[in-house]
């Protein structure tokens, strides 16, 4: 689904024309520099400041072809007056933002990549990039720099965050961070009430499915519905709708894979024993589904009872090896039960699958204390410091 169809947002919402114009550039103009070194001779011919008023004229023509509206006239003058002056950030990202609301992803991406290695630190910059990056289907570079759009801040306007955090949303749940895309998802929901395509990403999210929503195929529509619908309870804090929403689901898919796996997470916070039971329920469907049992094994982690919870970790690792979450569950048990070898090799092995989650190194600096290992458990800690910082910083914007 694109972000912008006709000048307008995802959602249907009218945007105001240009759409992310408040958010850059910077409050006053950059001062006029020289030109880029192949206009020398263009330069000479002209005088030495033929190049500053050829970019003064051509950036101010820019400038009012774009506030009268008059598009493709914009579009070329700002193209002119980028060459003129590489270097300027202002017309980089004007260009892009013209390109974009015109439908033309590649160049749009292409002047707003130029944007961003001039200007390191443009939330808004980094934002409509990655929304570029999203339609021309460079899916892992959509989800970087709207990661970092995330950290440097979206602006003040809640249309347009709202519109990133949607499409963070669906990039996350295509790479199968479905934690972080329902954390995401509860800022969305802040933003304004769930439209259809949110419920649809938030059923996505919820039901484990890797999959972008025109990818879905049109059978699975009502299960990801009646999902999405529950999901968005949750994540709104209302738990009766939720309840409502999640027999609904159950009723009508009782045999479907996560669903219980769903259902048994939402009811851990308040019938821990209730979330069990559809744990177990979901085990009884698949017996090997990775994050269920690493979820049962944090529940008995949680209630003091690592002789229940080692073997459902083990199992875990069993039937994913590559989930790193139950490497790092079953390291962390195995170092507390007194196994710590055995634990750091599990949690070393998690670190390896997912270098970037802070709870890995402070599980294995935990484990190298333990271990005596004093200068390893710093390093840990330190990366766990730093780790965390950043996902605070991505989270909280």
């Amino acid at each position: 689904m694109p972000a912008t169809q006709n000048g307008k947002l995802w959602g249907g919402q009218s945007c105001p024309q240009p759409a992310f114009s408040r958010l850059w550039p910077p409050k006053r103009r950059l001062r006029p520099r020289l030109a880029a070194p192949q206009f020398l001779v263009f330069i000479a011919f002209l005088g030495p400041l033929a190049g500053a008023d050829t970019f003064d004229r051509v950036s101010k023509q820019a400038a009012e072809a774009r506030e009268q509206n008059r598009i493709q006239d914009a579009i070329g003058l700002y193209r002119q007056a980028v060459k003129l002056r590489p270097s300027w950030p202002e017309g980089w990202w004007f260009l892009g933002e013209l390109l974009y609301d015109q439908d033309q992803y590649p160049g749009a991406r292409d002047a707003l990549r130029r944007l961003v290695s001039l200007d390191h630190k443009t939330g808004p910059g980094f934002a409509l990039l990655g929304l570029c990056e999203y339609e021309t289907k460079e899916y892992a570079k959509a989800l970087e720099h709207i990661n970092a759009a995330r950290r440097f801040g979206l602006g003040e306007d809640p249309q347009v965050r709202r519109v990133v955090l949607y499409h963070a949303v669906l990039l996350l749940t295509r790479f199968q961070q479905y934690e972080s895309a329902l954390q995401v998802l509860e800022k969305v929901l802040r933003a304004g009430e769930a439209s259809p395509a949110v419920i649809e990403a938030a059923g996505l999210a919820g039901l484990h499915r890797p999959v972008l929503p025109e990818d879905l195929p049109p059978g699975d529509k009502d299960l990801i519905d009646r999902a999405g619908r529950a999901v968005c309870a949750v994540s709104g804090h209302r738990p009766a709708d939720a309840q409502k929403y999640f027999a609904e689901l159950l009723a009508n898919y009782p045999n479907t894979p996560n669903v219980h796996y769903l259902y048994g997470s939402f009811l851990l916070g308040s019938d821990a024993d209730g979330g069990l039971r559809e744990f177990q329920k979901e085990l009884e469907l698949n017996p090997k589904p990775a994050e269920a049992l690493a979820t049962i094994a944090l529940e008995y982690e949680k209630r003091g009872e690592p002789d229940k919870a080692i073997p459902y970790a083990q199992r875990a690792v069993e039937a994913d090896p590559q989930f790193f979450a139950a490497h790092g569950v079953l390291g962390r048990l195995l170092a507390n039960a007194g196994e710590v070898e055995k634990g750091i090799k599990e949690l070393e092995i998690a670190r390896q699958q997912a270098a970037d989650s802070p709870q890995v190194h402070f599980s294995l600096a935990a484990a190298y204390a333990i271990a005596g290992r004093k200068d390893d458990a710093a390093r840990e800690r330190a990366e766990f410091v730093r780790l965390k910082q950043l996902s605070d910083e991505t989270m909280g914007k």
